[in-house]
C-alpha cells in the first residue's frame, strides 16, 4: 500500500524536563495515608508580586551588567523526620516518611538539604505525583562531605519528599530541608520551557549546527550551573597540568554569592538539542555539589572541584587553557543563556583589553577583554562564567557581563584567564596552584579526554542542519490515521530509525524527541528495541518496557539501557507501540526530506511486516527520526563519505551585512532559491537576477544570525551556510 504523506510541522521554540541526578532510579512505595496531619501538608507563605517584579527586572535591566539568571526566591526553612511531616508503616517491612510541600502558582520547586547523612539502607525520592515527575531513588552513595544536597527543580507548584528505611532501622533523623526555592520564572521544559514565555534569543546558535562542528569535543566541557537552587550560571571542565582528572570546573565568582554555594549547585552536562534546532534537551546528566577551592571577586572567577568524577556517559572533555597574555585573532564562547539549552557564538575579530568595573566586580587594569561584537550569536543573562576560547581551542576567559543581546550583539565582557591566574598570592584567590599542580610554570595546556575504549562515549543522531522536525501526519485515504512517528490506526506497531557507527559500539542508552504526549495516568508503556540487521530489523537484541507518563512534550527524553547492548554493523533502535492505552497519545518528533536521493532511516512494522518508509509513499520521500544514541566504544574513524559540494558555486561576501550574491557556472533559476533560517524556517527575501549564472539576495531587514541558502544545481541541490551581520 502506498501512501500519499500531508504533513504536520510543528516547530519547536521552547521545552524543558526535570533532570535526573546520579541516583539508583526506581519509584516509590505506595502508601495508604489513613491518618492526616497539619505535619504532612505545609504550605509557603504567599510569594509577593512585588518580589517577583525586584527580581525580573534586575535580571533585565542592571547597573552591574552582570549576566547570572536569578529564577527562584527562597524560602528558608526547618523540615525533618523529626519535626515535621508523618512516618507511615507499610506491608512492605519498611518505615516511610513523608512531607509535602507547596509553594502557590510555583513553575517549579526545588529543594536544598542540611545534615544529610542517608542510611546505607534508605532510599530518599522526591516527586510532584499530579505531573508524574520523579528524582530519585538518593542513597547513602549521594552523601556528601559537607553534610549538604541540592536537588534539581521539579516541575509544579507541590512537591512531597519520601524517605523509605526497613522497619528494623525505625525512624531515623538523616537530613533536614533547609530551604524550598520558588521558581518564579519557569525552568523546566514541562513548563514549555521559556523563560517567561520567550526562550533565549533567536539570534542564539544551537552548539550542534554545522557551525559548531569544530567545536564538538570542547562542548561536553560546558556545564550548567544551577546555583543554590536560584540563579542560572555556564561553567567549564578544565584540565590541569597533573592530567589526573580532577574535576574542577571554572565560573564566575557572581554566580556563587557565598563561598558555600558551591556544596548547593546542581551542575548539568550535555543539556543541548541533538541537532541544530531549538528543540529541548534531557538534562538527565546532572551531579549535585561541590569544594569551591579559589574565588576571587575583582577578577570575577571562582573554580570547584564536583564532589563526584562526571561518569562516562557524561561524555565529559576537560578543556584546555592559555594563560599567555597574546590577544587572540578571534574567539568563541559555549553557554546556557537565560538557562536554555546549550548555544555557541563567534567573534571574528580581535578583542581588545579592557578593565571591567561593576558593583561587585572590580577588575585590576586591562583584566578583561572587551568583544566589541559578536558575529554569530551572543550572551544573555544565564551565561556568566561561560568560558571564552581562542581558535586552540583552549580557555581565555570568562564571562562577566555585558550588554549584548539579539538585537545589539554589543559589548560582553570577560575576566582574562592570564590575570586569574597568579594576579593575588593568595591561593584561594587564584588558579595557578590548583591548574598547575606540578609546577610546570607551563604557559598553556591542551585540553584532554580521558575516557578511552568502553570509556569513551558520544552522542550518535542522523539530523543533519537542514533536517526541520515536526509531528507527521499519517493519512490514508485522506483520513488521519494517526502519526507516522507513533500511535495510529494503520496496524504500524513498531517504529524504528536505521544507524550504522563505526567500531565495536556499546550502546548506553537513547533519547526520544517527544512531540504528541496526551496521557491519563493509565500506566502507558512502550518498549524500546534494539536490532541487528542490514536491510530491515532481523535478530532482537535488546528490549525494555519504560512507562512513558511522567516524560515530557516537546522535549528530548532519556533511556538508560541496563545491560551491555552490542550490535555489530548496521542496526535498528526504536520502539514498540501494544502497551500504550487506547485514550493515550504518543508520537515523536521526525523530520520529513523531500528531495531526491535523501536517505531514510525510519522503517516500521506494519501488520507483522518490515518496511521501509520510502517505499509507502508515492513520492519516495525519507524520513529520519528524532532520536539520539549515546554509544562507547566506538571508533573515531567514520565510514560516512564525505559529500562534495560544487566547487564552481560562490556565495558572497559571507558573512554579508545585507547584499548576498550567488554565482554558478551552471544556469540559476530565481524561483528554485530558497533561504532558510537555523530552526528551517522558509524566509522571504528579495531575489533578482543579475544574469543566467548571477541572482542577488537581499537580507537587509533580516534577524542577525546564520542562514541557509538552497537552489538546483544540476541533479542535485547546493546547501550554502550564510552569516548575516548588519553593520
Amino acid at each position: 500500500m502506498r501512501l500519499y504523506i500531508p504533513v504536520l510541522i510543528v516547530l519547536i521554540f521552547v521545552c524543558n524536563s526535570v533532570s535526573a541526578q546520579l541516583s539508583e532510579g526506581g519509584f516509590p512505595l505506595q502508601v495508604v495515608t489513613l491518618k492526616s496531619s497539619d505535619r504532612a501538608f505545609v504550605k509557603m507563605p504567599v510569594l509577593k508580586q512585588s518580589v517577583v517584579e525586584k527580581a525580573m527586572t534586575a535580571n533585565k535591566i542592571s547597573d552591574t551588567q552582570l549576566k547570572a539568571l536569578t529564577f527562584a526566591h527562597a524560602f528558608n526553612v526547618d523540615f525533618s523526620p523529626s519535626n515535621s511531616g508523618v512516618w507511615y508503616s507499610t506491608n512492605a517491612g519498611f518505615n516511610v516518611w513523608r512531607i509535602t510541600i507547596s509553594s502557590g502558582n510555583a513553575y517549579s520547586l526545588n529543594l536544598i538539604f542540611d545534615d544529610f547523612e542517608l542510611n546505607n539502607k534508605g532510599r530518599l525520592f522526591i516527586y510532584n505525583e499530579d505531573n508524574n515527575q520523579y528524582l530519585g531513588a538518593f542513597t547513602s552513595r549521594n552523601n556528601k562531605p559537607s553534610h549538604k544536597f541540592a536537588v534539581a527543580p521539579v516541575a509544579g507548584d507541590k512537591i512531597t519528599v519520601q524517605y523509605e528505611v526497613p522497619e528494623e532501622i525505625g525512624t531515623p533523623n538523616d537530613f533536614r530541608i533547609t530551604r524550598v526555592n520558588h521558581d518564579f520564572m519557569g525552568i523546566l521544559k514541562s513548563d514549555r520551557r521559556p523563560i517567561n514565555g520567550e526562550p533565549a534569543g533567536e539570534c542564539n546558535v544551537d552548539v550542534n549546527c554545522e557551525i559548531g562542528d569544530r567545536w564538538n569535543e570542547v562542548k561536553n566541557a560546558v556545564v550548567r550551573l544551577i546555583v543554590d537552587g536560584r540563579e542560572v550560571c555556564t561553567g567549564t571542565l578544565l584540565n590541569n597540568t597533573a592530567e589526573n582528572k580532577k574535576p574542577y570546573v571554572l565560573s564566575a565568582s557572581h554566580c556563587y554569592d557565598k563561598w558555600e554555594f558551591a556544596e548547593t549547585t546542581v551542575y548539568t552536562f550535555n543539556y543541548e538539542s541533538p541537532y541544530c534546532a531549538p528543540l529541548d534537551g534531557d538534562p538527565i546528566h546532572s551531579l549535585s555539589g561541590a569544594i569551591m577551592k579559589a574565588h576571587y571577586d575583582s577578577l570575577d572567577f571562582a573554580l570547584v572541584e564536583l564532589d563526584d568524577l562526571p561518569p562516562p556517559d557524561f561524555m565529559p572533555y576537560y578543556a584546555g587553557w592559555d594563560r599567555s597574555p597574546v590577544l587572540p585573532d578571534s574567539s568563541v564562547t559555549i553557554h546556557h543563556p537565560l538557562g536554555d539549552i546549550k548555544k555557541i557564538s563567534f567573534d571574528y575579530d580581535a578583542p581588545q583589553y579592557t578593565t571591567f568595573t561593576s558593583s561587585t566586580v572590580k577588575n585590576p587594569k586591562n583584566g578583561s577583554f572587551n568583544i566589541l561584537r559578536w558575529d554569530e550569536g551572543v550572551t544573555e543573562v544565564g551565561s556568566s562564567g561561560g568560558a571564552l576560547f581562542n581558535m586552540n581551542k583552549q580557555v581565555i576567559g570568562t564571562l562577566s557581563g555585558g550588554a549584548a543581546y539579539c538585537g545589539n550583539p554589543v559589548n560582553d565582557y570577560f575576566a582574562r584567564f592570564t590575570k586569574q591566574w597568579d594576579f593575588s598570592s593568595d591561593t584561594t584567590k587564584q588558579l595557578k596552584y590548583w591548574l598547575d599542580p606540578l609546577v610546570t610554570g607551563t604557559l598553556s595546556l591542551s585540553g584532554k579526554q580521558f575516557n578511552t575504549n568502553e570509556d569513551l562515549c558520544n552522542a550518535f543522531t542522523n539530523l543533519t542542519d537542514t533536517d526541520e522536525h515536526g509531528n507527521i501526519a499519517l493519512t490514508v485515504s485522506g483520513e488521519t490515521e494517526g502519526y507516522w512517528g507513533g500511535t495510529n490506526s494503520a496496524g504500524i506497531t513498531e517504529i524504528v530509525e536505521h544507524f550504522s557507527i563505526n567500531g565495536n559500539e556499546i550502546l548506553d542508552g537513547v533519547s526520544f524527541g517527544v512531540g504528541k504526549l496526551v496521557t491519563n495516568n493509565n500506566n502507558s508503556r512502550i518498549t524500546v528495541k534494539v536490532y541487528n540487521g542490514s536491510t530491515y530489523p532481523e535478530n532482537l537484541l535488546y528490549s525494555k518496557k519504560v512507562t512513558i507518563d511522567h516524560w515530557a512534550e516537546d522535549a528530548m527524553n532519556y533511556v538508560s539501557f541496563d545491560q551491555m547492548v552490542e550490535p555489530s554493523g548496521d542496526f535498528f533502535v526504536g520502539f514498540e507501540l501494544s502497551e500504550i492505552n487506547a485514550a493515550d497519545t504518543f508520537a515523536i518528533y521526525q523530520s520529513l526530506r523531500e528531495y531526491e536521493d535523501a536517505t531514510n532511516h525510519l522503517y516500521i512494522r506494519q501488520n507483522g511486516t518490515w518496511k521501509s518508509f520510502s517505499s509507502l509513499n508515492t513520492q519516495n520521500y525519507a524520513m529520519v527520526n528524532v532520536m539520539e544514541l549515546v554509544a562507547c566504544n566506538y571508533s573515531l574513524l567514520t565510514d560516512t563519505q564525505t559529500v562534495e559540494q560544487p566547487k564552481n558555486v560562490w556565495v558572497y561576501p559571507n558573512p554579508t551585512s545585507g547584499e548576498l550574491n550567488l554565482e554558478s557556472d551552471n544556469e540559476i533559476d530565481p524561483e528554485n532559491v530558497v533561504v532558510y533560517n537555523l530552526i528551517g524556517q522558509e524566509i522571504k527575501t528579495s531575489v533578482i537576477k543579475t544574469d543566467n549564472f548571477r541572482i542577488k539576495l537581499n537580507l537587509h531587514g533580516k534577524t542577525a544570525g546564520v542562514y541557509f541558502v538552497r537552489f538546483p544545481y544540476g541533479n542535485t541541490f547546493v546547501t550554502r551556510k550564510v552569516s548575516y551581520v548588519p553593520w
